[in-house]
């Protein structure tokens, strides 16, 4: 990824924006835990700016918006687990956005979610309640798939207008 002044600002935004979305709605899931539309913004920045971007927004927006939320135990998690999920899904889908492949990108993102929620809790809150993942993590990523669907066409019928 070439790193011009309107990509650096675009994934500063972006990265802001996936924080925000992470904040607000946070939607409790009775774990203890919250269900969100931010990670419909980390597959927005690495189809349509790469996996590198990706990786960053997942990363930082996530991680800060655990920080700002009072989730701090979840920080250093999410920033590794967001950051994979956002330069996989890039690897998947940047240059090459295909239905077939965004299924597959989102498919591998559950996977990788729910997954690595799942080894980062168990030493936190041991297996039994660490387990509970595999219920919110596809709560969350049904809305985050569903908003995607949404925003993914709609870029991509403009992004020539906003210089994509």
């Amino acid at each position: 990824m070439k790193m011009t002044t309107t990509t650096f600002v675009r994934v500063g935004m972006l990265t802001a924006l996936a924080c925000v979305l992470t904040m607000v709605p946070q939607i409790p899931t009775g774990t203890g835990g919250y269900v969100h539309f931010g990670d419909s913004i980390i597959y927005v920045t690495a189809a349509f700016l790469g996996p590198v971007a990706g990786a960053f927004v997942g990363a930082i927006g996530h991680s800060l918006a655990d920080l700002l939320s009072g989730y701090v135990i979840f920080a250093i998690a999410t920033f590794i687990i967001k950051g994979l999920m956002g330069f996989v899904i890039g690897k998947i889908l940047y240059k090459n956005f295909r239905s077939v492949r965004f299924i597959l990108a989102t498919v591998i993102s559950l996977a990788i979610v729910t997954l690595g929620y799942f080894i980062a809790e168990i030493p936190m809150f041991g297996v039994e309640t660490a387990a509970v993942v595999f219920i919110s993590s596809p709560a969350q990523w049904l809305m985050s798939v569903a908003a995607t669907a949404i925003f993914i066409p709609l870029i991509n019928k403009y992004k020539h207008k906003i210089g994509l």
